[in-house]
């Protein structure tokens, strides 16, 4: 993970916007301003100096952060069956089913887009906000409440 402009890392409550639960689907959950590579200037930490053949802009710094530190938003869901068997004869029953998926009819949504830009075509660093969608959640997962009956006849 990188960090804009003095440090090289960046903890998860920093960069997050939003919890993981109660999610605004239309709003970025991560900063993606804290994800800036934080460049190393020529002759510093290891980087060549700039010479007659120009300068190595692009050299960055690994963070310090850890692997995994974010979560995808919080998702619940409730299914429910019912099942009520009736005795017609010794030889047949009836068994009367109803499933219920997603019973309260509650979104998940899929984690946060990683689409990013900082460089278009290596030119120059940026200076601007990047582009992509980074943190941005687009899909939910799963489907809708989906009830079911169903009807066994047992012999």
């Amino acid at each position: 993970m990188f960090r804009a402009a003095t440090s090289s890392s960046c903890a998860a409550k920093q960069a997050q916007l939003q919890g993981i639960t109660g999610v605004n689907a239309g709003q970025p959950v991560l900063n993606a301003l804290d994800f800036y590579p934080v460049f190393v200037a020529p002759g510093t930490n290891g980087v060549p100096a700039c010479n007659a053949a120009g300068c190595d802009s692009y050299e960055s710094l690994f963070s310090g952060s850890d692997r995994n530190i974010f979560r995808a938003p919080f998702q619940t869901r409730v299914d429910m069956s019912l099942a009520k068997e009736f005795l017609i004869t010794d030889r047949f029953k009836l068994r009367f089913k109803f499933d219920a998926y997603n019973l309260f009819n509650h979104p998940d949504f899929d984690a946060p887009n990683n689409d990013v830009v900082f460089f278009n075509d290596y030119e120059a660093p940026p200076l601007a906000v990047p582009k992509g969608s980074l943190g941005i959640i687009q899909h939910t997962i799963g489907s809708s409440r989906f009830p079911q009956f169903a009807l066994h006849l047992k012999f």
